[in-house]
């Protein structure tokens, strides 16, 4: 169970890096460079991957993976958003 746990958190801890490296995120400027966020969360991705694979069958696995990372992309973008909103002085 730890192995899965660690695994989870590992894919979405991927899954932001490599949200960050994108041309197109909102976070702003980053500490490091795009490339180093976006091999990292390579690496990262794959070793989840492997972790997430040890736990449980292949299709499991991979669908565990695809819905973390899915997720993260949907809610990060977001919650940027909503957390950088001014709200507009109505007159």
């Amino acid at each position: 169970m730890i192995l899965a746990l660690a695994g989870g958190l590992l894919a979405v801890l991927a899954s932001v890096l490599l949200y960050l490296a994108s041309a197109n995120q909102r976070w702003g400027d980053l500490p490091f460079p795009p490339r180093l966020a976006g091999w990292s969360g390579f690496a990262f991705m794959v070793t989840a991957t492997v972790m997430m694979l040890r736990w449980a069958g292949t299709a499991t696995a991979i669908f565990i993976v695809a819905t973390l990372a899915m997720s993260v992309w949907s809610v990060v973008p977001l919650a940027i958003a909503w957390w950088r909103h001014e709200p507009e002085d109505r007159k």
